[in-house]
């Protein structure tokens, strides 16, 4: 399933378990590897950079920064900008909220996790996280309820550089950007 990316990621950090009642109500409308991956918990993964959610906790949050193509979408994860990843229709999408910009990244899931997750390289420059590294070295790790976000917001005005990133609360960042700028196209 997805032993190439716990192999390479490491085991989940700062976990924490996700109910099971939620659990029970997502087996129908997930495939079987991210139902697997949602019942280890929620945490990190990748030094900080990507993590798992319990999908009920952000289900608002998710409506209010992306209007879904298809019924269910279901935001699984997010990484460390604030971006979300969502599965619809059979693919995973990021939500990219920092530009605006959705985008399928994957349509099988094991694909996604064991070979282009794991490739830094590829997965940095599509989902422009050059700036991750500079960040966690200068304002160092997130917790569970944070992200990093730039200040003041790309959308208005702001300058995409290392210097103008900040640690912000993950979901009041989210809501600010979906209000400023509006929902993720």
């Amino acid at each position: 399933m997805l032993e190439s990316f716990y192999a390479q990621c490491g085991p989940l950090q700062s976990k924490a378990e996700i109910d099971p009642q939620s659990l029970a109500a997502l087996k129908s409308v997930l495939p079987e590897e991210l139902h697997s991956l949602l019942s280890q918990g929620k945490g990190s993964y990748m030094n900080g950079y990507l993590w798992i959610i319990n999908p009920e906790e952000y289900k608002d949050i998710a409506e209010e920064i992306y209007s879904p193509v298809e019924q269910p979408s279901i935001c699984f994860a997010r990484d460390a900008f604030g971006g979300l990843f969502v599965w619809e229709n059979g693919s995973i999408v990021y939500l990219n909220v920092r530009h605006g910009l959705s985008t399928v990244v994957g349509r099988k899931v094991s694909v996604f996790f064991n070979n282009i997750l794991v490739d830094w390289d590829y997965i940095s420059d599509q989902l422009h996280l050059e700036n991750y590294q500079p960040a966690k070295e200068m304002i160092g790790d997130l917790n569970a309820d944070e992200c990093y976000g730039y200040v003041p917001l790309l959308s208005l005005g702001g300058s995409e550089k290392p210097e103008n990133l900040q640690k912000v609360k993950l979901r009041e960042h989210i809501s600010i950007i979906a209000q400023a700028a509006g929902k993720v196209s």
